[in-house]
């Protein structure tokens, strides 16, 4: 099979893909757990930390699933009033 070749390529590599793997379908491969280094101090959440992100990331779930039966409810409405 020939190279093709270009009017604009000057060789110059932008980025090396030599190392990039294809990634498995059927059983994908996980990422090794990495132990935190020396120098880095581990972080531990206190209960009440724990609890507010908890708190905030189902909070957060909640507004955004409010939004969209919000939005199919106004939809539903409009729809219903415009076939009377």
């Amino acid at each position: 099979m020939k190279k093709r070749g270009y009017e604009d390529d000057d060789g110059r590599t932008v980025a090396d893909m030599s190392d990039v793997s294809r990634q498995p379908l059927i059983l994908p491969r996980l990422p090794k757990k990495q132990k935190p280094a020396e120098n880095e101090p581990e972080t531990e959440l206190s209960e009440n930390e724990r609890r507010a992100y908890v708190r905030g990331a189902i909070g957060a779930g909640l507004a955004i699933g409010g939004v969209f039966v919000a939005a199919g409810a106004a939809v539903i409405a409009l729809l219903l009033a415009v076939w009377k």
